[in-house]
């Protein structure tokens, strides 16, 4: 009892030690903000002055597809924050951001509880996170992971919770998580029809209760919104106009790059996208439309290799673009990192191999978590399918920070497995002795 309780004082002293470790190099470095973060700051600007979701300048030419490329719930935290396009209070928004990771990392403890039940020894859970500095990261930049995170993580708790213990209220807690998660990233707009196909096998041979089904409502009511929304704004009927830029240039590029070379895929790509530049948004964007199906019908093999590869990407990639981004800003211009010396570049490159072995090892629990028999498969269920979700959906275009929202459910897994390995062990040696 004494070792648990130690265990508790040092994981969260180490946590909180790391978390004002990288508050404080942000504030040095002063790289808050990517490209994307601009749009986020535009939107926050315009839902201040205006009311608008679009997320770009308005005194600048109209680019219909700003209009419903960000979901507006985290330009609204910002402008709740009165955080701008000129950073104001973006001290303030780094530390709330910081005590969200904290309670994101909170609930994960309480993840874990709902397998372990007892006691069982925190700083496994500092293995994974000493690890993936993407968590520290993005806790000091003007992005929307750390809030998408919490809000993913209470949607599969909740879930988690409903099938322990089986009270509604955790249903509708839930269903709220999602629609808000959405509302955050568009990444997320898919997951309640995957989540109403697992709910209706998984009470096929059950009496299921409507009150059940009704709290569906909550989050196919906000896709209908956002849909009409956007259709108001540009006349397409689409959640986000992001899921069509995603894939050109990720999907339909990897998918080329595969079929030809980098160079064939760049030259195909930015062709077409010349010959369709004047023509009307809503005419330009079907021809996209097509253009992808046409990419992805014509090289099926090739989009299935090039999606298999982004899912092993998701889960071990390494975090070299976060810290990079960190360090010296968007990392899209960054050519190469040279430390000062010899011995920083050793480590440098040896901490992302350890980063990307973890990955690995971290992988390897989910695949034995997902095989647990003695866990209840609806339980395996309900955590397995938001990470495999993620890992389809962000496809070729995957890397260590779209592995941020379900970092804390992969955190958990962990640990169950490896206190579930540990026990085993020690009983064991005790049987041998």
């Amino acid at each position: 009892m004494k070792m648990i309780r130690s265990s508790k004082f040092w994981f969260w002293s180490v946590l909180i030690m790391i978390h004002l470790a990288f508050f404080g190099l942000a504030i040095q470095k002063k790289n808050f903000a990517t490209k994307d973060s601009l749009e986020y700051l535009w939107q926050s600007q315009n839902l201040k002055s205006v009311g608008s979701w679009y997320a770009g300048d308005l005194t600048q030419e109209i680019n219909p597809a700003l209009y419903n490329q960000r979901p507006p719930a985290y330009g609204a935290f910002l402008s709740l924050l009165n955080v701008d396009i000129a950073l104001n209070n973006i001290y303030l928004l780094l530390f709330i951001q910081l005590g969200i990771s904290l309670l994101t990392i909170f609930i994960s403890v309480q993840f874990v509880k709902l397998f372990l039940g007892g006691e069982w020894n925190r700083l496994w859970l500092l293995i994974p996170l000493v690890f993936f500095p993407s968590q520290f990261v993005y806790c000091n930049m003007v992005m929307s992971e750390i809030l998408l995170q919490l809000f993913v993580l209470l949607s599969i708790y909740f879930i988690a919770r409903l099938i322990k213990y089986s009270q509604m209220k955790d249903l509708w807690w839930s269903q709220w998580s999602v629609a808000i998660a959405m509302a955050i990233k568009p990444v997320m707009w898919l997951f309640p029809f995957v989540a109403m196909v697992s709910f209706l096998i998984h009470f096929f041979n059950k009496k299921v209760k409507l009150i059940a089904l009704i709290t569906f409502v909550i989050p196919f009511t906000t896709i209908a919104l956002f849909m009409g929304y956007s259709h108001a704004k540009t006349g397409i009927w689409e959640f986000s106009s992001i899921q069509r830029k995603l894939m050109i240039n990720y999907n339909s590029y990897a998918i080329l790059k595969d079929v030809f070379n980098e160079e064939e895929a760049v030259k195909t790509i930015s062709e077409f996208q010349n010959s369709i530049d004047t023509l009307p948004f809503t005419e330009k964007f079907h021809r996209i439309d097509d253009f992808n199906k046409e990419v992805l019908f014509n090289h099926p093999m090739s989009a299935i290799k090039a999606e298999l590869s982004g899912m092993f990407r998701f889960f071990v990639g390494h975090p070299r673009w976060d810290l990079e981004a960190f360090s010296f800003g968007d990392s899209n211009v960054i050519k190469a990192f040279r430390p000062d010396s010899r011995l920083m570049s050793i480590s440098y490159y040896a901490y992302l191999l350890a980063c990307s072995l973890i990955g690995f090892v971290i992988l390897l629990a989910f695949v034995k978590f997902i095989f647990s028999r003695h866990i209840s498969y609806s339980l395996r269920g309900c955590v397995a399918s938001i990470v495999i979700y993620f890992a389809i959906v962000t496809g070729p275009s995957a890397s260590t920070r779209f592995r941020l929202p379900v970092f804390p459910v992969l955190m958990a897994i962990f640990c169950v497995v490896a206190h579930e390995i540990s026990i085993k062990r020690k009983s064991a040696a005790t049987y041998v002795e």
